[in-house]
């Protein structure tokens, strides 16, 4: 079986998509890199492996040795879910925002700055309440969904729209395994393209 990967960097960036015969129970990986630059991914001592499969926890890994575009790295220590779910891929769609919890009427149009498996950044002229629940139109999973979010917080933004971060509230398994599929083909693809 060949298993598929994410090689995210120190910084928490990803970097590569990987493959390797070896699964997660492996001590050693030898890596074989797809897609990404294998000199960005050398420049980092320890990195992090993130399979798209809930049945494979993410690990950090130290580098140590290469091969062409086959590096070889060692296990330091398994990585929490949260890896997986605060993977963060910038990506831009506009979508709608309906009222839970707020005063306001209708919808909002928004425009999506980035996704990840636990939450979504975007910018909306509507002014938020940090706390408000909110249900938002993801677009970019297999089938469109209307998922429940919490506003977390107003981000800081060079955009003349504020920038919001929210928290995706009660997800079924299911709409968590789609929006982690969107999030890894999101990430495929802008390595395909670079």
């Amino acid at each position: 079986m060949r298993y598929q990967y994410l090689l995210i960097d120190s910084r928490g960036e990803p970097v590569a998509r990987v493959s390797s015969d070896d699964g997660p129970e492996k001590h050693v990986w030898r890596v074989q890199v797809d897609d990404g630059d294998v000199k960005r991914v050398l420049s980092h001592e320890f990195v992090s492996l993130v399979s798209a499969s809930e049945s494979f926890p993410a690990a950090e890994g130290r580098i140590t040795a290469r091969d062409g575009s086959v590096i070889t790295i060692e296990a330091v220590r398994e990585l929490g879910e949260e890896v997986r779910r605060n993977l963060r891929m910038p990506v831009r769609f506009e979508s709608f925002l309906y009222p839970v919890s707020g005063t306001w009427k209708g919808r909002a149009p928004i425009l999506s700055n980035d996704l990840s498996c636990g939450g979504l950044a975007f910018f909306c002229a509507r002014p938020l309440e940090v706390g408000e629940i909110v249900q938002v139109v993801i677009p970019v999973t297999s089938q469109p969904l209307l998922l429940s979010l919490r506003v977390l917080r107003q981000r800081p933004s060079a955009e003349p729209v504020p920038l919001y971060a929210g928290t995706f509230n009660d997800l079924i398994h299911d709409e968590e395994k789609m929006v982690r599929e969107a999030v890894f083909s999101i990430q495929l693809r802008r390595s395909a393209a670079s």
